[in-house]
């Protein structure tokens, strides 16, 4: 909230709901190396969702990764290590930590099918019976919008042909797209969509920690041959009231809310706060 509020842009609203699922990827479920970030089999993050990127900033912060709380800070401004739209590298800076993220919405989860079948692909050069060199789990964080583009349809279908099993998509759900709340533009049952191309499916509640943290640990168990869709329900915006749950969320109209919300949920007034 206090990066976005400063800068006065980007995007409040998936940092916010989809909190208790970087507190669960960063925090236990993935493997990574903060001290080596290019660790050959570390665990990819792939976030689709690009404009929410105050998500893995803070979490690159808080895992301990060489991006300090003053690079946190100036979010979003010329030079920094912390600009709009990751990339890596981005023209500036190696920001370490980050692998991909895209604005396109829909592009991320066809770029985290890629990074899927590039493991796969690894794994079976170079295993031995002797030797697992790469047995790593590609997770990819998406929304609404992400899902109703037709490239992360394409590439959803050839994940589930080609048995990507190391591939596990977190769908941000909170029926809230850019413009309008999602049910102006869709009606249809993305699970059962993603069931008949030949994914496992699973619906959880977003905001609950312990089913997050099962439902990955389940994803990353079943080397079953089938990719995994984690629906994830949840508030877009979450813990700020006067935007949560609103297509407002989606975007900076909360900056004007953020030291209510602040006081709200029992932070101090000093900002950047890490408890």
């Amino acid at each position: 909230m206090d990066s976005i509020a400063a800068a006065k842009s980007g995007h409040m609203g998936l940092p916010l709901g989809s909190a208790e699922m970087g507190s669960i990827l960063y925090g236990s479920q993935m493997t990574y190396n903060p001290k080596d970030p290019q660790w050959m089999n570390r665990d990819r993050f792939i976030l689709s969702a690009g404009h929410g990127s105050m998500f893995v900033y803070s979490w690159l912060n808080l895992a301990g990764y060489d991006l300090p709380m003053d690079e946190v800070a100036n979010f979003r401004q010329h030079h920094s290590m912390t600009p709009g739209h990751p990339e890596f590298p981005n023209s500036e800076h190696n920001t370490p930590g980050i692998e991909c993220t895209t604005g396109p919405l829909g592009q991320g989860v066809a770029n985290a099918v890629g990074f899927a079948a590039s493991e796969k692909m690894a794994a079976a050069r170079f295993n031995t019976m002797d030797h697992t060199i790469f047995d790593h789990h590609i997770f990819a964080l998406c929304g609404d919008g992400c899902i109703q583009e037709g490239v992360s349809a394409e590439a959803a279908c050839f994940a589930a042909h080609e048995k990507l099993d190391n591939l596990i998509v977190l769908m941000d759900s909170n029926d809230v797209t850019l413009d309008k709340v999602a049910e102006y533009t869709q009606s249809e049952d993305i699970g059962a969509r993603y069931l008949a191309y030949g994914w496992d499916v699973v619906t959880i509640d977003g905001h609950d920690l312990a089913a997050v943290d099962s439902a990955i640990s389940k994803a990353k168990s079943d080397n079953n041959g089938k990719p995994k869709l984690i629906i994830a329900r949840t508030i877009i915006g979450k813990g700020m009231e006067e935007i949560e749950g609103t297509n407002a969320a989606h975007g900076e109209a909360g900056v004007k809310f953020v030291d209510g919300a602040r006081e709200k949920l029992g932070l101090p007034k000093d900002k950047w706060h890490v408890r």
